[in-house]
């Protein structure tokens, strides 16, 4: 993968002057990252999934939360921090989530094997493609409702490059570009983008 100078500035990756949640809202997002609560969390993009789980890490520029619905763990999302808008507590570690997870072996939630940096996308994407092969890639502020499955094969300054792989697990002929600044999440580790890994095999 052809990598950025790393000592250019990317204004895609620079944290925001003032965060978009408030204190009260950063002290939320922190408690439930220290006590491993589930949270609900609403972003300010018209459009975009509210996302329920759990926060295993929040920089000034990312937020890692590992995904759970209908009490089940499915892989882990990235957001943008200055995205939230929004973070609802779901319970402690008595409401039913937890409990559900914690008979299974699956609570405290564990982070992703790669270690993803919080301040910086290439290096975050660089991370997840190298630990999942595939990753989703979601650009909510231009298309709410589409997801981009692929890994990534280029590194360029302000944007990157995909080989995507379709619904059917076929590889496209050819990668596509997306700007840093048009990404506003990355999923990695999901049912879905695995199920595409086994079946779409190595890139052609």
């Amino acid at each position: 993968m052809d990598a950025p100078d790393p000592a250019e500035r990317r204004p895609a990756d620079r944290a925001p002057d003032s965060p978009a949640l408030g204190r009260k809202g950063l002290a939320t997002l922190e408690r439930a990252r220290s006590e491993g609560r589930p949270v609900r969390l609403r972003r300010s993009i018209p459009g975009a999934d509210r996302l329920e789980g759990f926060v295993l890490g929040t920089g000034p520029v990312w937020t890692l939360l590992a995904t759970c619905t209908d009490h089940r763990l499915d892989g882990w999302s990235a957001v943008r921090t200055a995205d939230l808008h929004k973070v609802r507590d779901r319970g402690g570690p008595e409401s039913l989530t937890v409990r559900v997870l914690r008979r299974r072996g699956l609570w405290p939630v564990r982070p992703p094997g790669a270690d993803l940096p919080l301040d910086d996308l290439p290096g975050l994407l660089t991370a997840a493609c190298a630990e999942y092969g595939l990753i989703a890639l979601h650009t909510e502020r231009r298309d709410p409702g589409a997801c981009w499955v692929g890994t990534v094969t280029a590194l360029r300054p302000a944007s990157l490059r995909l080989h995507e792989v379709d619904p059917e697990a076929r590889w496209h002929p050819e990668p596509t570009r997306f700007r840093f600044e048009d990404v506003t999440r990355v999923d990695l580790g999901d049912h879905y983008t695995s199920v595409l890994r086994e079946f779409a095999g190595p890139r052609p």
